[in-house]
């Protein structure tokens, strides 16, 4: 059955998808082309596509970008990682528990709405300008989203589900075990992957302290602001965004294997 391409959330088959996608590069790469060379677009502000790719190169053998890019993956991984066994466990608690939901429940959730480039300068303080401190500055970043995303999960689980296995003797343990952990992880890890992308777009952030270590943020810095090598700023910010969006097909990826009754 073939599906009209302007049906209201209709879905396309796969092969057509790829193909209309391509499609929509190749008009976007083109109409960026002509601008530049039109001059509707500053070359020095926004240069052409050809200039940016021929620019890669030189970025991969000169500018070391493979060692910046891999201190960049490993700083966001260490963070996710961390940010993960934390807000699980203090989510459940405050999700899970009256008591504790009263306690803490509603300072977490105004979290969200801490300026989190405004504390840097609070997390130098603590931890000092080195990678500790950027993957410390990354996992709170997690945190304030995360730890609310677990507690509306478990506000949200279906209270038949907890009935059900009331009704066939589980205790408190068996409930929570059978229960809350796999539903709220399973709808969790969605909420995960779009909590990595924000942490990955604070990543250039935090790495402009301390330039010295390295990093993507860092080698954006010395080729803009002081070579002001604009192709290159360009390079980087699709590289980045080509990694960022690779991370996310792997995390859905696992999503699906781990957690296949999400898609049956």
């Amino acid at each position: 059955m073939k599906t009209s391409l302007f049906e209201l959330r209709g879905a396309l088959p796969k092969r057509s998808k790829i193909q209309i996608g391509l499609v929509g590069l190749l008009a976007i790469l083109l109409l960026w082309w002509l601008a530049v060379q039109l001059r509707i677009f500053n070359p020095n502000i926004i240069p052409s596509p050809l200039a940016i790719i021929a620019c890669i190169p030189e970025l991969i053998i000169r500018d070391h970008m493979f060692r910046h890019l891999g201190l960049t993956i490993f700083m966001n991984a260490a963070s996710w990682i961390e940010g993960a066994v934390i807000a699980l466990p203090v989510g459940f608690v405050i999700g899970l528990f009256p008591v504790f939901n009263a306690l803490f429940g509603g300072y977490v959730q105004a979290t969200r709405y801490i300026p989190l480039t405004a504390t840097i300068v609070l997390f130098m303080a603590a931890f000092g300008i080195y990678m500790f401190m950027k993957v410390q500055f990354l996992t709170f970043a997690i945190l304030v989203y995360l730890i609310t995303a677990v507690v509306f999960r478990i506000q949200e689980t279906p209270q038949v589900f907890v009935d059900a296995v009331k009704t066939l003797g589980a205790n408190r343990w068996q409930t929570i075990k059978t229960v809350f952990v796999p539903y709220v992880t399973s709808r969790v890890f969605s909420d995960f992957i779009n909590i990595v992308a924000i942490s990955w777009t604070y990543a250039v952030y935090v790495e402009l302290i301390n330039k010295q270590e390295g990093g993507i943020g860092a080698l954006i810095y010395n080729l803009y602001f002081r070579q002001h090598e604009a192709e290159k700023l360009y390079a980087l910010i699709l590289i980045m965004v080509g990694v960022g969006y690779c991370f996310d097909l792997i995390l859905r990826m696992v999503d699906r294997k781990v957690f296949p009754f999400k898609y049956s």
